[in-house]
């Protein structure tokens, strides 16, 4: 139950990171340019995985590293996804478009997002003292 309950929580995440795109994207990036917006997202996207994760890790309940750690692998992969299917077939993006996103050394901050979001359930479960 535990996952099933760790992939509603990505659904928020999910939900959550599309609103600040379209903020970054109508508001943000026509002030500052579409660089310096992206990377200004960068942390705000953490913050918002990590309190999503501080909010729901009760409710998850998963135990042990093992599993918060499965719960951030399940959040990383289903992000990396969901950014593709959005980037490719509702923004119409090219697959050259999609991975410069990810690549760091396209100025793309994408796939570094990632890393992080790997461990930040433990981290939330761990500050809350929960099943771990």
């Amino acid at each position: 139950m535990w996952l099933v309950r760790g992939f509603a929580a990505w659904l928020l995440v999910a939900v959550l990171e599309t609103l600040q795109g379209v903020a970054r994207t109508l508001w943000i990036a026509p002030l500052v340019g579409d660089q310096l917006a992206r990377r200004l997202a960068l942390p705000v996207a953490l913050l918002i995985v990590f309190a999503v994760a501080l909010l729901t890790v009760r409710w998850i309940g998963a135990h042990g590293a093992r599993q918060w750690l499965a719960i951030g692998a399940l959040w990383a992969v289903a992000m990396v996804s969901f950014d593709i299917v959005i980037g490719r077939y509702v923004a119409g993006a090219s697959w050259s478009r999609i991975f410069e996103d990810f690549n760091p050394a396209a100025g793309g901050l994408l796939g570094l997002a990632m890393l992080p979001m790997l461990v930040l359930p433990l981290l939330a479960a761990r500050l809350r003292k929960i099943g771990v």
